[in-house]
């Protein structure tokens, strides 16, 4: 069998937009290597020390190109009718067209092109009569934005959004557009304006009396996050126990509720019963990208027992889930845990970790706070290991970041969290983020 690592294989290949698939398919195939199965050193390995294994076939080939045909065909069918819709002076078909596009992009997990694409079909749909395409071209143009990390652009897309729902007494649209206001700020730390926002949604869905509504479980559930975020567990707790009575004959909302109860008796000290919840969740999510946020989370919850051995085991697992699902943009939450764990266990080489980290934020372009929490992480691990100065410079890298994407409230530190004595901190949840019941 060859001994192709990947990093040595990504050094030969130049790197190129139309090699993604490929890199994602050899990802996906990659192997550990069994010289390190029992080595001190594979405690630190990443995605890169993995073997290439039977590397790419004929077949795999003619699939990949069969796919990005496909893909490439559906692209220019919908803007042929988006095109053909302009001609006849159809707006609102023209706009229908260029979400499809923008769809196509998001599902390829390129949140700028989805963006791009989203954008045109509001300046498509912004001058119609009927204004609802339009609030559904500002809705997905914030997404495109949340997930590339413009939050600035995101907040006030959703914002326009709202305003347009609202205003046509679109409440369940107006709710999302709500909903993901709430998120955007919550990524910036603002969480009573966050909590606003939640509330708004869900008085506009009390307003029109949309009662089933599945966006007001999202509300409710993002609202209980929110305050639990500033510490206020009594006033949260209400808001989940409705959430999860609302949702009782609902198994996709199972993964949400349970990884919800989990953080908050993280939160709350009591470790076994977080265990237990995360571990519910995991089993009831068949979403790979959410089994990867709840395995992050177990991991830390490991990791606050001192089991860091078992931390290390689920957070791999994760790391898989994220490889073999083509997932790579959720591989810097692992690597940040795993970077943790080594840190628990006073591997002086943790760095290597957040390294790898930063290497996969910076090639894959993703958002700006995903380099800021792991700059944080990897400061509180080299300031454990008694780097003073390099835990400094690393937390203003840190703390630069965030102010330049308007975030207050940084993640608590997790050697603060995870001490002994702490009790229950009123600024933070107990990973990098909660899987958040999104618009």
């Amino acid at each position: 069998m060859t001994h192709l690592r990947l990093d040595e294989l990504w050094q030969l290949l130049p790197q190129l937009e139309e090699l993604r698939p490929v890199q994602d398919l050899l990802l996906s195939r990659s192997v550990p290597d069994p010289r390190h199965a029992w080595a001190g050193s594979g405690e630190l390995e990443t995605a890169g020390a993995r073997l290439v294994g039977d590397g790419m076939s004929a077949t795999d080939a003619a699939e990949l190109a069969r796919r990005a045909a496909e893909r490439t065909a559906q692209l220019f069918a919908a803007l042929s009718r988006a095109l053909t819709a302009l001609v006849d002076e159809d707006r609102p078909a023209a706009t229908t067209a260029l979400l499809e596009i923008a769809a196509l992009e998001e599902a390829g997990q390129d949140p700028h092109r989805a963006e791009a694409w989203a954008r045109s079909a509001f300046l498509v749909a912004r001058d119609d009569r009927d204004q609802r395409p339009a609030g559904l071209a500002l809705r997905r143009w914030a997404r495109a934005a949340r997930a590339r990390g413009d939050l600035t652009s995101a907040l006030e897309r959703y914002r326009d959004g709202y305003e347009i729902c609202h205003a046509l007494g679109d409440a369940r649209a107006g709710a999302e557009a709500a909903v993901g206001a709430g998120n955007v700020l919550e990524d910036q730390g603002r969480w009573p304006e966050a909590e606003r926002w939640y509330r708004r949604a869900l008085d506009l869905l009390d307003e029109h009396g949309a009662d089933g509504a599945a966006e007001r479980w999202h509300a409710l559930l993002n609202l209980h996050i929110v305050l639990r975020s500033q510490g206020r567990l009594d006033d949260a707790l209400p808001f989940l126990r409705q959430a999860a009575r609302l949702t009782e004959d609902d198994p996709s909302a199972v993964p949400f509720i349970e990884n919800a109860r989990g953080q908050l008796r993280q939160l709350q000290g009591e470790h076994t019963a977080a265990e237990e919840h995360f571990r519910r969740a995991l089993a009831a999510s068949d979403a790979p990208g959410a089994r990867v946020v709840i395995g992050v989370n177990l991991a830390e919850c490991l990791l606050a027992q001192r089991r860091s051995l078992d931390a290390a085991e689920t957070a791999r697992r994760a790391e898989v889930e994220a490889l073999s699902h083509g997932l790579v943009p959720r591989l810097p939450e692992v690597y940040r845990i795993l970077g943790r764990v080594a840190s628990e266990r006073s591997n002086p080489d943790a760095f290597v970790l957040f390294e790898r980290a930063l290497e996969i934020i910076e090639d894959r372009a993703l958002p700006a706070v995903e380099a800021a929490r792991t700059l944080q992480a990897y400061a509180e691990a080299e300031a454990r290991r008694g780097e003073p100065e390099t835990a400094r410079e690393l937390h203003d890298r840190a703390d630069e970041l965030y102010r330049t994407l308007g975030i207050a409230h940084p993640r608590h530190p997790w050697s603060e969290y995870f001490a002994p004595t702490n009790g229950t901190p009123s600024d933070s949840t107990p990973s990098d983020g909660p899987l958040h019941s999104h618009e």
